[in-house]
């Protein structure tokens, strides 16, 4: 049986050279190769790196389901991994920006990653999703306002923000958070690097993804509550998906690392990974994958 880990083996080693740095990313390539294929970027948080939120998130199996799975590196070191640079605020712990975050763009950089596996494989321009873990979910929800238009879905785990206004980009969400969450807290928190309550920045994705602003509550799980915002089609592209049992973590996941992120406690009561995998075949993914 191929487990996580021997899948994040056989990811390539990849470096762009971008505003003159080095930045990494891992690749795995749809299997079988053919095209054009939809992809995958998938995010990490900070402290970490690609190859554990591949192991952690699962969605490198998307690879053998013929999508294209890239992990790109934060710049910026950070308690023993790396942080990615997030527009106007410190990262977690700090309490100014750091000077060498002036130089790193990472939306930008994310937009260049689209651009560079765009020449390396056959893409469908369609059907292009972004996840993240906490940070790794604050910079995904960054690049859906900046350039939201490429992307086909977003996927936030533990990190959703809604840095634009109704009138940016909105492609379809889902968002998966823990009540218990004390790193980035679903009520909000004091200061400007976490303030809005989850509930909030959800909500004002919805209005700008033109859908209903009240949304249909459902308990999918004994401990998980799944709010869904309705467009005129009648679809629900933007969902939050809230984890009473859960801290800063990716729930569902056997790894330890993304299962039990900084102070988070992890939660079976929902498997994230799954249900992402899910969220991308509804909204531009592989229609012969269900």
């Amino acid at each position: 049986m191929t487990t996580r880990a021997d899948t994040v083996r056989r990811a390539e080693r990849h470096e762009l050279t971008f505003r003159g740095h080095r930045r990494r990313f891992l690749l795995l390539r749809p299997e079988p190769a053919g095209g054009p294929a939809p992809l995958v970027v998938d995010l990490h948080p900070s402290g970490l790196g690609p190859a554990a939120q591949l192991r952690g998130s699962g969605l490198g199996e998307l690879a053998a389901r013929g999508y294209a799975v890239a992990a790109p590196q934060g710049a910026l070191p950070y308690q023993g991994g790396w942080a990615w640079s997030l527009p106007g605020v410190p990262l977690a712990g700090e309490e100014r920006i750091r000077d060498e975050a002036a130089d790193v763009d990472d939306v930008a950089f994310l937009r260049a990653l689209l651009d560079t596996l765009d020449g390396m494989l056959a893409l469908d321009p369609a059907r292009r999703h972004l996840a993240g873990f906490s940070g790794g979910a604050r910079l995904a929800s960054h690049a859906a306002v900046a350039f939201g238009d490429r992307l086909a879905s977003v996927a936030c785990v533990g990190g959703v923000r809604r840095p634009g206004g109704p009138d940016d980009t909105a492609p379809p969400l889902l968002a998966v958070h823990g009540l218990r969450d004390d790193t980035n807290p679903y009520r909000g928190g004091a200061g400007p690097r976490w303030d809005e309550p989850v509930p909030d920045a959800v909500a004002r994705w919805a209005e700008a993804a033109g859908c209903a602003a009240e949304p249909v509550r459902t308990e999918p799980a004994p401990g998980v509550t799944e709010f869904r915002h309705r467009d005129a089609a009648g679809r629900d592209p933007v969902r939050l998906v809230a984890v009473t049992p859960l801290g800063h973590a990716w729930p569902g996941t056997s790894d330890p690392l993304l299962g039990g992120h900084v102070s988070g406690t992890g939660s079976d009561a929902y498997d994230a990974s799954a249900a992402v995998r899910r969220f991308f075949e509804e909204f531009g993914g592989d229609q012969t994958a269900h």
